[in-house]
């Protein structure tokens, strides 16, 4: 029984010093910042935006005039042109897109079951395929990914577009930011996505490449036709892959940001962060010995993304080490209080202190205008570890689907 304390107890030790030394890497090394990009090498003309749309009548009846004045703001720098996908809708999202089928700007694409609803996968690759035909030049033409509910400008977009043209990038992901901060859970979402997510995705640009994540990607047409999307329940990270594989690479863009609504209900997100688990357990399987035979992938690639991908295995067993560790400690205040309350204080302001240097430096590299509220620093140092605690049954839940052969895929529902 001692013998198998000490290995949770180290296994837990273990699993607190890498993420110390991770987070201390992202905090102070110069070489997690913003992208450079040279010389004007290129020059885009064209883009595409695929807005999937399953359902998403009141995001669509708001923002559908919006993205329509937008194409105009955008004349001077690129032609931009949306389309929409509708995933065989029932909330009237059908009929409100059949008013703008015919604009000269807009697509619209009708998919019907048994081939609709099978994930975004599927529909982006159904919207890219009708793109295809058209002979737009693949090295004149961008192709972007967004959700119907996004909030950008003309500057986003004028941004991507100067990425693209100032770099031999194929993909590129932009920040994402969480817009509905009066929920903590949002609000939580928010640091991960805000902060943590785009300090890792410039260490991801620094190693070699940055990965596609969800809202506001964006790639070459070329890599679009030659990679193209799958049906993983995690297909932005299986398309990163499958452009990996064929030697596309991608840059990460922070000084610019989509805002997105974050999920609010506890059980909805589980139910999103369970669907990315499994989709990342399928890419596991699927691509990573593929990655390691690579000979295009540079070894600190391949690294970065195996650990990426083997994180829910790992956390599978450091999660309850951590805590059997911490139960271990709060027996241990029976016959030593004060040692067992000092190594508890320790850890915690380490922890805190540590996601408050986080939070300043992609303050600082993201050039925020707007100034670093001390109610959102507090509220993130105190709640972000209960809600990292509440995620904790995601692998396990992932795992169990796959057990079960339950591949099924289920629209995110934010509220």
């Amino acid at each position: 029984m001692k013998l198998l304390i000490a290995i949770i107890l180290f296994l837990g030790g273990c699993s607190f010093i890498f993420d110390l030394i991770w987070t201390l890497y992202l905090t102070f090394s110069n070489n997690v910042k913003q992208d450079h990009y040279g010389d004007r090498c290129r020059d885009f003309d064209t883009m595409f935006l695929l807005i999937p749309a399953m359902n998403e009548f009141q995001s669509l009846r708001k923002n559908i005039p919006y993205l329509m004045e937008l194409q105009k703001q955008c004349d001077s720098f690129i032609k931009l042109k949306l389309v929409f996908i509708d995933d065989d809708s029932s909330d009237g999202t059908t009929t409100l897109l059949q008013k703008y089928a015919y604009h000269p700007n807009v697509i619209v694409v009708h998919r019907v079951k048994p081939n609709a609803q099978q994930g975004k996968g599927p529909a982006l690759q159904e919207a890219a395929e009708r793109i295809a035909k058209m002979n737009y030049s693949e090295d004149k033409t961008i192709i972007g990914v967004i959700d119907a509910d996004s909030h950008f400008d003309a500057n986003y977009l004028q941004q991507v577009v100067y990425a693209f043209n100032h770099s031999n990038c194929d993909l590129l992901q932009t920040r994402v930011n969480i817009y509905n901060l009066e929920h903590n859970i949002a609000a939580m979402q928010n640091f991960e996505f805000t902060i943590y997510n785009s300090l890792l995705q410039m260490a991801r640009t620094d190693w070699g490449s940055s990965l596609a994540s969800g809202n506001g990607q964006f790639m070459t047409l070329k890599m679009t036709n030659k990679v193209g999307w799958s049906s993983s329940l995690l297909e932005d990270c299986e398309f990163s892959l499958k452009g990996l594989l064929k030697g596309y690479r991608g840059t990460f863009l922070n000084t610019v940001s989509i805002g997105q609504e974050g999920v609010t209900k506890y059980k909805k997100l589980i139910k999103q962060r369970t669907r990315w688990c499994q989709g990342g357990f399928q890419c596991l399987g699927k691509y990573s010995k593929k990655i390691v035979k690579s000979k295009s992938i540079p070894s600190i690639v391949k690294t970065f993304v195996l650990l990426f991908l083997l994180i829910p295995v790992f956390s599978m067993v450091t999660t309850p080490a951590s805590a059997i560790s911490f139960i271990v400690l709060l027996l241990y205040m029976k016959t030593n209080a004060w040692i067992s309350i000092s190594i508890i204080a320790i850890l915690l302001i380490i922890e805190y202190l540590t996601n408050t240097l986080l939070i300043l430096k992609q303050w600082r590299e993201a050039k925020l205008d707007e100034p670093l509220k001390f109610s959102y620093l507090l509220k993130i140092l105190f709640l972000i570890d209960f809600y990292r605690w509440s995620l904790a049954i995601v692998p396990y839940k992932a795992l169990g689907r796959i057990l079960v052969g339950n591949q099924s895929w289920s629209k995110t529902s934010h509220t």
